[in-house]
């Protein structure tokens, strides 16, 4: 059952589960920690100097502007002084604006997982376990020839668990990346010909952020198409050797098609975030 419950994605479903409920400060405070100590030592006195660069060639851009009319060019010059001040007030809170892509997730997560749940990947289980009767009928013999047929594509599932679960690790590598550069963007924000670099960033980490909810819905997705493409017999009496047989293709699919569901959650990710 073990082996079919990993074709059918139950390995990495239990992975995934653990590790999509989390917020970054909550799956590992200490990475956490670091990301947002590296920032507040070494990114945000950066941050400072590039506000500064930014604020002075801004104004300088402006100033060009206002030599005919000296009216318009006091409002063009009290509308930069306030586009400054906000950015000031988003750069000294960077944090906020960071957790809430976080929250975002969580909230998106939440309402998903109460509708999908990885426990119910067809209508009573996971492959494995709606299959729990006729494996257990097909007797020790049976049971030693499923074993046999069910190696590779089991093999080839394992390895697409484990290139989920790498996948999943590095997600939270890049968000925790992103946290410790959190301030920078928005220095970008203030100039006309940098603004896209301030913008590219939260992008990221909205693609980053959500991809979590993605995958979720992907994996879900995955699992119930691999239940429903094996035909799970009514009982032992055809043989279990002769449905693996019948069925071989498919399950050698289930292993390969989770590799796709890999790249597919990106693509939605990017479909909804933007970016490249």
């Amino acid at each position: 059952m073990a082996m079919l419950n990993m074709i059918g994605g139950g390995g990495a479903g239990s992975v995934t589960a653990g590790l999509l409920s989390q917020a970054p400060e909550t799956w590992n405070p200490a990475l956490y920690q670091l990301a947002v100590s590296v920032h507040e030592v070494a990114v945000k006195p950066l941050t400072s100097v590039v506000l500064a660069v930014m604020f002075t060639l801004e104004l300088a851009r402006n100033s060009t502007r206002i030599e005919a009319d000296r009216d318009l060019g006091v409002k063009i010059v009290a509308g930069t002084m306030f586009r400054i001040a906000l950015v000031f007030i988003a750069v000294r809170n960077a944090g906020l604006f960071i957790g809430m892509f976080n929250r975002v997730t969580q909230f998106l997560m939440q309402g998903v997982s109460s509708q999908m749940s990885f426990e119910v990947a067809g209508e009573g289980g996971q492959l494995g376990d709606l299959m729990r009767d006729q494996i257990r009928d097909a007797g020790v013999m049976g049971q030693a020839a499923l074993f046999f047929l069910l190696v590779i594509p089991w093999l080839l599932s394992q390895l697409a668990s484990v290139v989920f679960t790498v996948v999943l690790y590095v997600r939270f590598i890049e968000l925790y990346a992103l946290t410790a550069f959190q301030s920078l963007p928005f220095a970008f924000l203030v100039h006309e010909d940098t603004k896209p670099i301030g913008v590219g960033f939260f992008k990221s980490y909205a693609r980053t952020s959500v991809n979590a909810v993605c995958v979720f819905v992907c994996l879900v997705f995955y699992q119930r198409i691999v239940v429903d493409a094996v035909r799970i017999p009514d009982s032992a009496d055809k043989g279990m050797v002769s449905w693996v047989t019948g069925n071989f293709g498919n399950l050698m699919m289930a292993g390969i098609l989770l590799f796709f569901v890999i790249a597919v959650s990106q693509r939605v990710s990017r479909a909804i975030a933007g970016g490249e």
